[in-house]
């Protein structure tokens, strides 16, 4: 169970020093806490956290609600929380208040999703935008062909990693696969109800598309209950970012062949040994990593992102070795 009640105070003044972390308070803060990819986020923070004497809140809105997860930040500001280490749903929205937070000496840190760089100190990234479009890409290159016409469907148009993986599958079909036309990009909301019928709807309407492009673990849910729904599986292939506990039964089925992933419960974990090297001031770029734990070093890839590690792909053969 994932408590998401009242704020919890975090304590006052702001300490530093690896003797001193016990008692700190780290509000880790998803984009919504009704995505199962967030609980298992939320299980890695807790491990690590309690592996480093933090107190971890897990405070987000219940829904994709930008202005919800900009007043939940403010609060937290109030409660004066040591660290706050969030995945933003939105670049720009969020940015004036953890710019706030760091005034009053709040760490501030990004996983997942990334702010205005002057609006935290580091961003996680979970796998390289250019890897995982690639991988995407060359999945659907396999499974339907290097032309035709293909749909993009996305969870959102202003969440910055969405927006960088859309761009990095459009470039690697561009530069890859120029007779693969992506003829249009659908919005889903992060919602799977919404998501299914807008992909419903247009292909009743494009009977010749080949594949489907998904930019987020919601939408891919979606398409595949579309495809399925439309009696088409087997026939569209589905390519994009797949969470394992919400795919298993449409890859069991090969509605979905392949999907793109990292481990939700690594991001959590590391973004927290990322917040620990910030509260004792031990974080440095010009170290070139960082030390996550049972992750290892985990590596800068400028002086301001830490990389977490290469795409999980998942099929048929290796789903069920993954619990998230």
């Amino acid at each position: 169970m994932i408590g998401i009640g009242g704020l919890l105070a975090g304590t006052s003044g702001l300490l530093s020093g690896p003797a001193l972390a016990a008692g700190q308070t780290v509000a880790f803060v998803p984009k919504f806490t009704s995505d199962p990819y967030f609980v298992s986020a939320n299980q890695g923070a807790q491990e690590a956290g309690k592996e480093l004497g933090l107190t971890v809140q897990y405070n987000g809105p219940v829904d994709a609600n930008v202005a919800g997860q900009v007043d939940i930040v403010d609060r937290l500001i109030r409660s004066r929380v040591d660290a706050i280490s969030i995945c933003a749903l939105d670049p720009t929205a969020l940015a004036p208040s953890l710019m706030r937070a760091q005034q009053k000496g709040i760490k501030v840190n990004t996983w997942d999703a990334d702010v205005k760089s002057e609006a935290r100190q580091v961003f996680l990234n979970q796998a390289s935008y250019a890897a995982i479009g690639e991988t995407i890409a060359d999945i659907m290159a396999k499974g339907a062909g290097t032309s035709g016409d293909f749909l993009m469907v996305t969870g959102s148009l202003t969440a910055s990693n969405m927006l960088a993986w859309m761009k990095a599958i459009t470039e690697t079909v561009a530069r890859k696969y120029p007779d693969m036309h992506i003829k249009t990009t659908l919005l889903g909301e992060q919602d799977i109800e919404k998501g299914k019928n807008i992909t419903l709807n247009y292909l009743r309407a494009n009977p010749e598309t080949k594949g489907v492009f998904t930019v987020d673990g919601i939408a891919e849910v979606s398409v595949a209950e579309a495809v399925k729904q439309l009696g088409l599986s087997g026939k569209i292939t589905i390519a994009g970012i797949g969470v394992p506990n919400s795919i298993r039964p449409y890859i069991k089925d090969s509605v979905i062949k392949e999907a793109v992933l990292w481990s939700p419960v690594d991001i959590g974990y590391a973004a927290l040994f990322i917040t620990k090297a910030q509260l004792d001031g031990t974080l440095d770029p010009a170290k070139g990593v960082v030390k996550a734990g049972r992750l290892g070093d985990l590596k800068f890839t400028a002086k301001d992102e830490i990389l977490l590690g290469p795409p999980l792909v998942f099929n048929k053969d290796n789903i069920d070795k993954y619990n998230f």
